[in-house]
């Protein structure tokens, strides 16, 4: 089984016992590693699959191990569960949350559903909108959730409270809430921890890097007796502090289960000697990290990097349209060219050249399909046939497709119920009296195509179900008498294929733990519109977006301060590391050809600023930044286009007092000017920011 591994791979699949830490850089066959890992623990270890729990981030991952574990070890795979940290708590709290006081027939809501409410409660509340709008409330709340703390600002803290009714209410748990009320129940509920930690013996968590303090948490107290905690990332691809990722969780991990053995896969099988020398250069730059290097078999040659500086953006692009185009006269896909940068702001100037030129080109990223109105609105109709007490549900279904009923009605009715504590069906029928009548049979019409559906559910399978749904209550006409919306026609029909699927997975369970398995893996994808394989395209990316891809020529744009790295909005080395460790991402999704490109002279928000050479870039080339800076070498000469065509914007003469304008923090003065920089008090914030005082993002206003 272990013939197809290298060395460092058998090592860690063969640690089948106590906690296990793998350090795996980019390329090196993390998944393969883990595939082989479970094999082996149940083809020769004899351990019993159902007692194994394999954590992944993504809905992808997990289908892929899903894929290869089938091909090793034969349905005794299904037994394994594999799934996501968010799958695997919706999975617990739908057996045991009533025990948190909440019906096992919750709503999961996504971000677009959360920061309606918080914008209702916003406007109850009589909060000025311009201080306190939805969005940064909703920013603010689920970084407090993820990171498990308290708001700072006590009228925050209030909205959060509020918050925490509504939902507690009306059955609703937002996607952060999910690990926070699992983590709840282990913590007080030892029983309910007690058996789940009986089943899963053996813990394996894919991507330690991103997971968060609670995430973290959790599989700390599942492993605590059993101490069979395996952990496998790489401390130099942790980019997502942003969404709440902790990768001190790796320095955590080695407190917490002293008696860890740690492996290292440091053999790439993914790019050339050539690239991984500069990407180990530019990583070495990095103190807070374990200390490897990445080597591959394939040398590769000088001609795998391209480091090449241009004068402006224009003529940025214009070379990435001509190494594709040379490229394809040898055969190339477009398939196999990504552009990545470090913000989808810079991708826009790539765009119009790849659509001039004719190159058909994908933006990775997109509507997920299961966040789509359409799926929403399927989705909701089914659940309220559930639950007739689902609120939320009925609000969004009760008037779609449109039938008179407006929001006073609604009300009513959901008054209605809350008052007599009966459910939603039957608080129409007690509201026959204060509802005009033509209003009040379209209710009706409603209440009886829900009805309907309900007395079927575990009559008919879920196909036929989903068939009578959209004929009854003219959901698939509404959307054929909508001009240009055959795509959401499309995608309800699609939406067949999602129930014929746990049809045939889920014989075992009724249609309705089918229909809630289905909800809960819809609410919790991250599928997205973009499929790597999906017809003949070349890819433009974020760099975080394209973690987990590879690309056999990569073109990473922007490479200069001030842009990548974002100089202005770090505050620390620390952060400035995570910055370093987006650039060794980026760099490490190139197969076989990477380049390195900066512009000296940039449009940037509206203007055109001049910028230094990325230190990044001279890292991946082992030149030391600081002695570039004090040597002032100019070893960077742009190459092309005549800059006498471009002026140069100059750096105003700030003085301490002095208003100024920042298009992120809006207006300010200047407190303290320190060499290049100036302290910044922020009327907006109220607060002191430290910004470069030639950032393209600042100027000076006599407001």
């Amino acid at each position: 089984m272990l013939s197809n591994l290298n060395e460092q791979q058998k090592a860690a699949v063969m640690a089948t016992e106590g906690p296990v830490m793998v350090f795996a850089g980019a390329g090196t066959g993390k998944t393969r590693t883990l595939t082989y890992r479970v094999a082996y623990m149940v083809d020769v270890a004899g351990i019993r699959p159902e007692n194994i729990l394999a954590i992944t981030f993504t809905n992808k991952a997990t289908n892929e191990m899903k894929s290869r574990l089938e091909r090793l070890i034969g349905m005794n795979y299904f037994a394994v569960t594999i799934t996501t940290f968010h799958s695997f708590c919706a999975r617990i709290l739908r057996r045991e949350i009533p025990a948190l006081g909440y019906s096992r027939h919750f709503s999961i809501i996504d971000e677009e559903e959360q920061l309606k409410i918080i914008n209702a409660l916003v406007k109850e509340q009589k909060l000025d909108k311009s201080e306190y709008p939805g969005k940064k409330v909703q920013k603010i709340i689920n970084y407090c959730k993820c990171f498990d703390q308290t708001p700072d600002d006590s009228v925050i803290d209030k909205l959060l409270e509020s918050y925490e009714e509504h939902n507690r209410k009306y059955n609703l748990l937002d996607f952060e809430d999910l690990l926070l009320k699992v983590d709840m129940l282990f913590d007080l509920h030892p029983e309910v921890l007690e058996k789940y930690a009986r089943i899963y013996r053996y813990v394996l968590v894919d991507e330690f890097q991103d997971t968060n303090i609670v995430q973290y948490r959790i599989m700390k107290r599942l492993t605590a007796e059993s101490r069979n905690y395996f952990v496998v990332g790489d401390d130099d691809q942790s980019i997502y502090s942003f969404r709440g990722a902790n990768y001190r969780n790796i320095k955590i991990f080695k407190q917490d289960f002293p008696e860890h053995r740690i492996f290292y896969l440091t053999q790439n099988y993914r790019s050339t000697q050539a690239i991984l020398d500069g990407c180990n250069r530019l990583i070495a730059n990095n103190k807070d990290r374990e200390k490897k290097s990445l080597f591959s078999e394939m040398p590769g040659n000088d001609d795998d990097v391209v480091i090449f500086p241009t004068y402006s953006e224009k003529m940025e692009a214009s070379y990435i349209v001509d190494q594709i185009f040379s490229k394809r006269l040898k055969g190339e896909p477009y398939s196999s060219f990504a552009v990545l940068a470090r913000n989808s702001s810079l991708l826009r100037n790539i765009e119009h050249h790849m659509r001039h030129a004719g190159i058909p080109y994908r933006m990775y990223g997109g509507i997920s399909y299961f966040r789509r109105k359409e799926i929403k609105d399927i989705i909701a109709y089914f659940k309220f046939a559930l639950d007739y007490n689902d609120v939320y549900s009925f609000r969004r279904v009760v008037n779609t497709p449109g039938r008179s009923l407006g929001d006073v009605t609604v009300n009513k009715i959901i008054a209605a119920k809350e008052k007599l504590n009966v459910d939603l069906l039957a608080a129409i029928d007690r509201c026959a009296d204060i509802i005009p009548m033509s209003r009040y049979r379209r209710l009706l019409e409603f209440k009886s195509i829900i009805t309907e559906l309900s007395e079927m559910i575990e009559t008919v399978n879920l196909v036929e179900l989903f068939e009578t749904l959209l004929e009854k209550t003219g959901y698939r006409r509404y959307l054929e008498e909508e001009v240009g919306e055959e795509e959401r026609v499309e995608n309800v029909e699609e939406f067949k294929s999602v129930l014929y699927q746990f049809e045939e997975d889920y014989p075992h369970l009724t249609q309705r733990e089918k229909l809630e398995l289905a909800f809960d893996e819809a609410f919790l994808s991250e599928d997205n519109s973009f499929k790597a394989s999906e017809g003949d395209y070349a890819v433009l990316s974020t760099i975080h977006s394209a973690k987990g891809l590879e690309f056999k020529y990569v073109f990473v744009i922007g490479l200069e301060e001030n842009v990548f790295p974002l100089t202005y909005r770090l505050l620390d080395d620390e952060e400035m590391e995570e910055e370093r460790r987006a650039a060794y991402v980026a760099f490490t999704r190139a197969k076989r050809g990477l380049y390195l490109i900066n512009a000296q002279n940039r449009l940037l928000y509206g203007q055109r600023y001049t910028n230094k050479p990325s230190r990044f870039m001279l890292e991946f080339q082992g030149i030391d930044y600081e002695e570039y800076q004090n040597n002032n070498l100019n070893m960077f000469a742009f190459n092309g286009e005549d800059k006498d065509d471009i002026p140069k914007k100059a750096t105003p003469d700030y003085r301490v007092g002095d208003k100024v304008f920042h298009k992120v923090f809006g207006p300010g003065i200047i407190i303290a000017l320190q060499e290049d920089a100036a302290q910044i008090f922020f009327d907006n914030s109220k607060s002191l920011t430290k910004i470069l005082i030639d950032h393209p993002a600042l100027s000076k206003t006599t407001k």
